[in-house]
């Protein structure tokens, strides 16, 4: 209904204007999934121009945003209610998390892991290369990612004085560019998927690895958040907004140093027993022994629920000593509330996504603009295509929030557009997957940037306007880069030209701003 018109982008812009205004992403999300509503349950009396029938829309437009609600949960088919137990499992394991993460310190492990490291690392910026570190060692989930390095790192990062929104921004940063760039990895298996149904002629695996060297923001990003560690950039979003939401949390007392293990087996199991559980149900589904086909195929919030709380068990097994009897409840009262906002959001964060996808068609009328505007520009085609799919995907994906369903939007017009104008189309799925990362990085709600505020431990909001700044910097080189490697048509030109502004950039940040 809306795919051909701009009324499409009024709930996702409507989002980010009240996020940005309110800096409250709850309230702002709930505002647009109203919105939608009325949109949709009053459409056919604004189609009409029939007034007599809105009343009678009233009811509808409460059940459509009970029903965009209710679809996390649950579906209701001709056989009955199908219970979706993936969202469930993702829940549950940030519940998990956040009592891990207060078993830990109750423990006194994560007293002992910071006497312990601070021996060794004894600056911000070194606690930080250890996430930054740990981001790129943890490459085949951006969700298993994004929760399990703030795990590893937060506790090192406020003992050495590095905020959370530091923190936030290096996982955030990390996870998704290590993710697409890496073939052997859920996002890698995703994209093949996308790409069997493209370019049959072609082996999908090979273009998804030539992509990997014109894939400028996800290289750009990590250089980014390599300059901005060593150099300390901090930007002044980054200085206004610090430890937002865990002020409480940093003043609270822990116990006294116990054992280091108490909080290195928790956190070494939690990467066993997920890692294990998301190859053997990706080996279960496919009855394939190959890594792609595995990944394609694995249970990734199934894995993740069962295998934190396989964690965890362990985790009480081994600092039962270390409690008192009367500790379990407070443990477990105050690691639900730590994650209860972040399950709040993403439940609103996904009951939306699909609403803008599928209801508004926001990404489908932005991609049949772009290739509209395309198809009569007088620009070459070959510098112009790579810069229009790189803002087209961004935009997409920051209205959105998801950068997967950017994918699947963006990747069959860019296949069509290269064999249209004879580009090589690993190039401009190169800025596909660049534009649509970068929007995923930037939007208010994303699943990734609520899942590594939640690793990080800070406030959602805090996060998003934290981290804008830096990867909307890399985005502009990124596009810079592209249309210097589409001026002289060669990828070297492209890196040497976004590689000399990443460093004078992020140079001129640390001169002007420290």
């Amino acid at each position: 209904m809306y795919a051909t018109s701009s009324l499409s982008l009024i709930v996702p812009v409507c989002v980010i204007v009240f996020v940005m205004l309110t800096k409250r992403v709850v309230l702002s999300l709930f505002i647009g999934l109203v919105l939608a509503g009325i949109m949709m349950g009053f459409a056919e009396s604004i189609l009409h121009n029939n007034p007599i029938i809105w009343g009678e829309n009233l009811l509808q437009t409460i059940l459509y945003i009970y029903g965009s609600i209710a679809h996390i949960f649950y579906e209701m088919t001709q056989d009955g209610i199908i219970i979706e137990q993936s969202n469930l499992y993702v829940f549950g394991f940030l519940l998990i998390l956040g009592i891990l993460t207060q078993l830990i310190a109750h423990s006194g492990g994560i007293s002992a892991f910071v006497k312990w490291a601070r021996n060794k690392i004894k600056s911000a910026k070194g606690s930080e290369f250890l996430a930054f570190v740990a981001g790129i060692v943890i490459f085949i989930d951006d969700y298993f990612n994004a929760l399990t390095v703030g795990q590893i790192s937060k506790s090192l990062n406020d003992a050495n004085n590095s905020t959370r929104e530091r923190l936030a921004y290096i996982i955030d940063s990390t996870s998704a560019p290590v993710c697409i760039l890496m073939p052997i990895s859920s996002w890698g298996a995703y994209i093949l998927g996308i790409m069997a149904g493209l370019k049959e002629q072609e082996d999908g695996f090979f273009l998804l690895l030539s992509s990997i060297w014109g894939n400028y923001y996800a290289w750009f990003a990590l250089l980014a958040v390599f300059l901005t560690i060593f150099w300390q950039v901090n930007l002044p979003s980054m200085k206004r907004n610090q430890n937002v939401g865990v002020k409480d949390f940093l003043q609270s007392k822990q116990k006294a140093p116990s054992k280091v293990s108490l909080l290195l087996i928790p956190i070494i199991s939690l990467i066993f027993f997920v890692g294990i559980l998301i190859f053997y149900t990706g080996y279960r589904e496919s009855q394939s022994l190959n890594f792609i086909d595995m990944l394609a195929n694995t249970q990734t919030g199934f894995s993740l629920f069962w295998g934190g709380l396989s964690a965890l068990f362990l985790s009480i097994i081994i600092s039962f000593k270390h409690l008192d009897t009367d500790a379990f409840l407070p443990i477990c009262k105050v690691g639900i509330a730590s994650m209860t906002p972040a399950c709040i959001i993403l439940i609103l964060a996904w009951s939306i996504g699909p609403v803008i996808k599928d209801d508004m068609q926001s990404g489908y009328y932005l991609a049949n603009l772009s290739k509209i505007w395309l198809d009569n520009s007088f620009i070459s085609p070959h510098i112009v295509i790579p810069l229009v799919t790189f803002a087209i995907s961004s935009f997409i994906a920051f209205c959105t929030g998801t950068s997967w369903g950017t994918f699947a939007i963006m990747l069959p017009i860019g296949a069509n557009l290269a064999g249209l104008h004879g580009l090589e189309f690993s190039f401009i799925m190169s800025a596909v997957l660049s534009g649509a990362v970068y929007g995923d990085h930037a939007s208010p709600i994303s699943d990734t940037t609520i899942l590594s505020a939640a690793g990080a431990g800070c406030s959602v909001q805090s996060h998003f306007i934290t981290q804008l700044p830096y990867v909307s910097s890399v985005a502009l080189i990124s596009l810079i880069g592209f249309l210097s490697a589409s001026m002289f048509g060669s990828l070297l030109v492209g890196y040497v030209v976004g590689i000399s502004l990443c460093f004078l950039t992020f140079w001129l940040y640390k001169k002007r701003f420290g």
